[in-house]
């Protein structure tokens, strides 16, 4: 074995191992000896790519495909590379390479067909999606088997759409059985809009890799929307990349995005459908900083839910040691998901040097979409502690919330705590403080992205914020960082003085961000355009 190989099989080995550091310099060595080695300039972009250089990574990728056209590794990996950088039609195109080399590469065949099935081409979808999954390609997750499963559903839309005996209504496409953000949005979307006269036919769009709500946690009207209608469009809240066109009809996407630039795959992605929706200015701005037309953008706000005094009641939440956290005084709540844009180990810090044992103060956190929270907790919460210097029994007591709760569930969560704070890098529209103020919570809000549109100094505390390089899945955009020792003084403000530092968005947030409100203005927009 030559040097040249020797050095590259070590460094593949560090590689597979995940030592980024270890195998990078080894890469380079292998191009200083042989500019031209095809699995070097490869794997070294595929690395590079991986730790948020993805322009430099294409670059190497591409070099190694002139270099070695058939490298089929490189081919799947440059293909992906390429989404991820808006360039969808030379991403399809290395993922037919990839296929003319292995005419049975599932995976070259899976991509084809989904690709073909969101451009609405489902002549082109189902032979390749059939071929795929008669090759083995569903996997555990029956990715494909569901990708046919939505090929016919479209066939049927398309069809009823045609249909003059049906009556008008809507399509409305989007998960609605499990605990996130889109689902909530969907279920008091869709509840006002038939509200207001609107026949919808549901598209369920759950599966069973998340954790579901049972059927007794879910309004039964959403069971029952399934029949046919004559629809003009298809209104699919989810992720510019999970959108589907259906023959014939308009495709409206309601989104929104955190950081203060869409993803270029985004911005490529909503290029294909008619209409985009979002929530805020925030979220606007940030599609037409990727040069998307503005007369497609458009805004409709979300929604807050009002609750009747005395409907509701404070949920009893207890810790490991039988403290109550209806003992304390002052009780703030955080609502989050498990990822690094909520800013968990920011807020951790801030508790962790701010509060003492002796506080007339508790921070309750509904963490993750379900159970298994433990020991995430404890990784950030072990971050915190080594970046503070401080321990949890050097700080007010934290309660968890580990359930997986119904909307009703939630609202009693909400008027069990006196505060709700954030601490996150940016929003589309953040759901449980726009309803936690809505129920009389003291807001503590980060000044930046959706918080600006709904709230201000008057109604809540706003913590000053900077623009910041994002990272973890965001690499490449810019997001906003919450000033941590502001954030500590008003904490302590909020601590020391409750009542002296009270603020109320709940009259505001009413009035102006209903969810009847908001269906209100989302049947006009869709009048509009023409979808209703």
């Amino acid at each position: 074995m030559s040097l040249t190989s020797q050095i590259l099989t070590r460094a593949v080995e560090r590689h597979r191992a995940g030592s980024a550091d270890g195998a990078a310099p080894l890469y380079r060595l292998v191009l200083a000896l042989d500019p031209a080695q095809p699995d070097a300039l490869h794997l070294l972009g595929l690395l590079i790519r991986r730790q948020g250089r993805l322009g430099d990574g294409v670059v190497l990728m591409a070099r190694a495909l002139r270099v070695a056209p058939g490298l089929k590794a490189a081919l799947g990996n440059q293909a992906r590379a390429l989404i991820d950088q808006g360039r969808l039609e030379d991403a399809m195109a290395h993922f037919r390479r990839e296929l003319a080399v292995e005419p049975t590469c599932r995976e070259a065949m899976a991509q084809l067909g989904g690709d073909a099935l969101a451009r609405g081409c489902l002549d082109e979808a189902e032979p390749l999606l059939r071929r795929a999954l008669a090759l083995g390609a569903d996997g555990p997750d029956g990715k494909a088997r569901r990708a046919l499963d939505r090929c016919a559903t479209a066939r049927a839309l398309s069809a009823d759409a045609a249909n003059p005996s049906l009556p008008p209504g809507l399509v409305v496409r989007g998960v609605f059985r499990d605990s996130s953000g889109y689902a909530y949005k969907v279920r008091r979307f869709v509840h006002h809009l038939v509200a207001a006269g609107i026949r919808v036919r549901l598209v369920d769009l759950n599966h069973g890799d998340v954790d579901l709500l049972s059927e007794e946690q879910i309004d039964p009207l959403l069971r029952t929307l399934h029949q046919p209608v004559r629809a003009k469009a298809v209104l699919s809240f989810t992720t510019p990349p999970a959108v589907e066109r259906v023959p014939g009809l308009k495709t409206i996407t309601y989104t929104v995005f955190e950081a203060a630039q869409i993803l270029p795959s985004w911005a490529a992605y909503s290029r294909r459908h008619d209409h985009v929706v979002v929530a805020t200015e925030s979220s606007r701005a940030a599609w037409l900083r990727a040069g998307q037309p503005a007369g497609r953008i458009h805004l409709c706000p979300e929604g807050v839910e009002a609750v009747p005094e005395g409907l509701i009641h404070p949920m009893p939440v207890v810790d490991g040691v039988g403290r109550r956290l209806a003992d304390f005084p002052v009780r703030i709540l955080n609502v989050s998901d498990f990822n690094s844009r909520k800013n968990l180990v920011g807020l951790l810090r801030v508790w962790l040097s701010t509060t003492r044992p002796g506080d007339p103060a508790a921070l309750v956190l509904k963490l993750g979409k379900g159970g298994r929270i433990l020991e995430g907790f404890q990784a950030l919460l072990q971050q915190a502690v080594a970046e503070t210097g401080r321990s949890l029994l050097q700080a007010a007591p934290i309660f968890l919330v580990e359930a997986l709760l119904s909307d009703a569930e939630m609202l009693s969560l909400y008027a069990s705590a006196t505060h709700y704070w954030s601490m996150s890098h940016g929003e589309g529209w953040d759901l449980p403080m726009t309803q936690a103020g809505a129920m009389g919570l003291t807001l503590l809000a980060p000044d930046h992205s959706a918080y600006q549109a709904y709230l201000d100094s008057r109604v809540a505390h706003l913590i000053p914020s900077r623009v910041t390089p994002a990272f973890h899945g965001y690499q490449g955009q810019d997001w906003w960082t919450p000033d941590e020792d502001e954030a500590s003084r008003l904490l302590r403000a909020v601590v020391d003085d409750p009542d002296g530092t009270r603020r109320s968005a709940q009259a505001h947030l009413l009035d102006r961000f209903s969810w009847k409100e908001a269906a209100g203005r989302l049947v006009a927009l869709l009048k509009e355009l023409d979808a209703l």
